[in-house]
């Protein structure tokens, strides 16, 4: 059946918005998400998300017909994601940064600095919620590891977690949801493998990698002992990827080889595997919320998704179209597909939550995600299409000031992190649109090495670190200036992570393209990353490492001359370097060093230190801060006239 509701809530979402008026200040962009993670249960009859105000999450769960069930702060925990267990369980997956003692390493030899999983349950039933194991064995437990999954056995539902343990071992634990207790499952104590629960809570299979032959090895049967298939993977870039579309089956996933590929096995020794999705750009798979048995998945760049059945094929398209000209995300779903949330952004929208009845074919606006960025204040975003100075075919986001003419305009380039087989997509982004509400064009390159776009130019990403990465986002100015879309007298450069890199570099390894760079978390010293990435070493890790790099041994010339740090001197714009001190993936020391260094060669730099934030912009507090620095740095030195 069509859906009624195309036109008419959109617009009303939208009608009580005035006319056009001054920008919103940029703490409006900067502030998390009002709502998030919105979830519905596996019946289609409760809902429950995450709703922010300042550092305070709050849970809600609620009844489709608005009945109130669950408030409950969860603090300032970092929630990632939840998910439901059954009609009546939580899951809450979060993090926290942990400190263990002084030094580089403490009494258990492990970094005294680290971002650790944290599991809640929340049970309806008792209006509590609990940290998992809380009360077993706490002061040997590095934290939980990403949940594993729930099952339902014997009417019970138990949710399977890694543990990982300070002796270094890796430890599976089943924990009933209703008493909160674990109990570890024997066997798992090794951290070179992945596992699969099946339906019945038993180890359904698990995956090694073998050194000696650089053979990745699928088990099952008893106790996964028995060999169902190995592959000959040199980058150990394989791995179970969930069960397959019935039971007795699983994914494995690769993208080691030159194609990507996922492939289904029967879990039986010698088995032939079904491959699924060829040709197509997979960004996430869909399970049913249920048995955790594959129902589809949906498709990069927007191209909407794919469902084996037919039904559910229909109802997913209908929605898409009930919505267009809007990015449409499938945020959750029941069972059946009779009830969905979908966000829709882009266009006029800054993110608005929608839950979809399909019976009724009706459709009601739960709340924007950013409710002080109305339709006006929302600017422009298409794709733009180019060519890099080696004929390859390049494409990135494009985004302008609203109300724009989109010519001539100052521009920031922002690079995304990763940076292999990470990629922008259209919609909205919050910090690309608190540059363009302040008059600039921005634009968000999907270098070589991006994903989304097969495997070739994925690939076409190894060992242009610093080299083709880089001249990839400074050929997409010079297209765009060539377009007469911008200004090329007036660019300047902001990234974070490998973005952050590529700001450094763009004013010190490059020179002559950009006025100003802006580096958040970014790498100052890629002979350093490669050292702690472990890149002499002769295994998985170590390899994928020199592949990335392009290098052998850290500190070889070759990695010297693509390292901001060690070209500090030759910086030819004004540099902000931001970063947070409980960065665990960059560590702090990478923007405190080259800092230093460009004081000493008496550059113009500004340096924010965070305190209390991660690598991923976490707190709403910094966000904000970081907004506010990194625009008033561009418009200090690249002023819109």
């Amino acid at each position: 059946m069509g859906l009624r509701f195309a036109t008419g809530l959109i617009l009303a979402a939208f009608c009580s918005v005035g006319m056009a008026r001054a920008a919103p200040p940029l703490a409006s962009y900067g502030r998390l998400p009002a709502l998030d993670l919105v979830r519905l249960s596996p019946s289609g009859n409760r809902i429950a998300f995450v709703a922010v105000t300042g550092e305070n999450r709050k849970l809600f769960v609620r009844k489709v017909d608005g009945e109130a069930m669950l408030v409950n702060d969860v603090g300032t925990s970092k929630v990632r994601d939840i998910e439901w267990a059954g009609e009546d369980f939580l899951l809450i997956s979060g993090s926290a940064t942990l400190k263990f003692g002084t030094g580089l390493l403490n009494k258990w030899n492990v970094p005294t600095r680290a971002e650790l999983p944290i599991l809640l349950i929340a049970n309806l039933k008792t209006g509590h919620i609990s940290r998992a194991l809380d009360q077993q064995h706490q002061d040997t437990f590095l934290g939980e590891a990403s949940p594993l999954g729930a099952r339902q056995i014997g009417g019970l539902w138990y949710e399977f977690v890694e543990v990982y343990k300070l002796d270094h071992g890796v430890y599976i634990y089943r924990i009933d949801l209703d008493s909160g207790r674990g109990a570890m499952m024997p066997g798992f104590n090794t951290v070179d493998e992945d596992f699969l629960i099946g339906s019945d809570g038993a180890l359904a299979a698990r995956g090694h990698y073998d050194e000696p032959t650089k053979t990745w090895n699928l088990y099952a049967g008893d106790h996964g002992k028995q060999l169902v298939v190995g592959r000959r993977s040199v980058l150990d870039l394989v791995g179970i990827d969930g069960l397959g579309r019935s039971p007795g089956t699983l994914l494995v996933n690769e993208t080691d080889l030159g194609a990507d590929t996922i492939d289904e096995y029967p879990t039986s020794p010698g088995s032939t595997p079904t491959p699924l999705f060829q040709g197509q750009e997979v960004d996430e798979l869909v399970r049913d919320p249920n048995s955790h048995l594959l129902i589809g998945a949906i498709l990069g760049r927007g191209a909407g998704a794919v469902f084996f059945d037919p039904k559910l094929q229909a109802r997913y398209d209908a929605v898409r179209r009930a919505f267009p000209g809007y990015q449409v995300k499938l945020e959750s779903y029941s069972a059946d597909f009779g009830k969905l949330v979908v966000e829709t952004s882009g266009g006029d929208d800054s993110g608005t939550y929608w839950l979809v009845d399909m019976t009724t074919g009706k459709a009601q606006d739960l709340m924007p995600a950013y409710p002080d960025i109305g339709p006006k204040d929302v600017g422009p975003t298409s794709l733009f299409k180019y060519a890099a100075s080696d004929g390859l075919a390049l494409e990135g986001v494009l985004t302008l000031p609203p109300g724009s003419s989109g010519k001539a305009l100052p521009l920031v380039v922002i690079p995304h992190g990763g940076p292999i087989g990470a990629s922008d997509k259209l919609g909205f982004d919050y910090w690309a649109q608190a540059f363009a509400s302040r008059g600039y064009a921005v634009f968000q390159p999907n270098y070589r090495g991006s994903g989304g776009y097969g495997a070739a130019l994925r690939q076409a990403g190894y060992g242009q670190w610093g080299h083709r990465m880089l001249t990839d986002t400074s050929d997409g100015v010079l297209a765009l200036a060539k377009a007469g879309v911008i200004d090329p007298e007036r660019v300047c450069i902001a990234g974070a992570s490998y973005g952050g890199y590529a700001a450094m570099a763009g004013v010190t390894v490059q020179h002559g393209v950009y006025r100003c760079a802006v580096a958040v978390s970014g790498v100052s010293d890629v002979g350093a990353l490669m050292a702690a990435d472990g890149a002499g070493d002769d295994n998985p890790s170590g390899r994928y490492t020199r592949a990335l790099f392009g290098a052998n041994e850290p500190y070889e010339q070759a990695i010297v001359d693509i390292s901001p740090l060690r070209h500090a001197e030759a910086a030819d714009a004004p540099i902000l370097l931001v970063h947070g001190k409980d960065d665990t993936t960059v560590p702090f020391v990478h923007s405190l060093g080259m800092n230093t260094r460009l004081l000493a060669a008496g550059k113009t730099v500004q340096f924010l230190p965070l305190e209390g934030e991660d690598h991923f912009w976490s707190r709403e507090k910094t966000r904000v801060e970081i907004l506010e620095a990194t625009v008033s740095f561009v418009e200090r030195y690249n002023p819109v006239r």
